[in-house]
């Protein structure tokens, strides 16, 4: 994969990164892991696939930590709160349970 620009690498990697959060809200709200189990294989899968396997499973890395940025600063925004707080919040209600 040649990429131009910062723009250019997030089209690249947030799509599988979207197809794995989705299959996890999917497999949370029909209580069926398997949705995310099967997304999470086909991802993987295909980010081995490329001619640099290691790059592969990188951009998928890359797409996953991006999408959570944008994700938490989203939220933060729309909650009014900082991102320290919102990471906090996250980790007390599903690292500490």
């Amino acid at each position: 994969m040649s990429i131009e620009s910062p723009n250019e690498m997030l089209r690249a990697v947030l799509p599988p990164a979207l197809e794995v959060l989705t299959a996890w809200s999917i497999a949370e709200t029909e209580a069926d892991p398997s949705v995310f189990r099967q997304a999470m294989d086909r991802t993987i899968v295909d980010a081995t696939r490329d001619p640099d396997p290691a790059r592969g499973l990188a951009e998928l890395m890359f797409g996953l930590s991006s999408l959570s940025g944008i994700l938490l600063d989203e939220l933060a925004e729309t909650t009014g709160r900082s991102r320290s707080e919102v990471l906090h919040s996250v980790h007390q209600r599903y690292l500490d349970a």
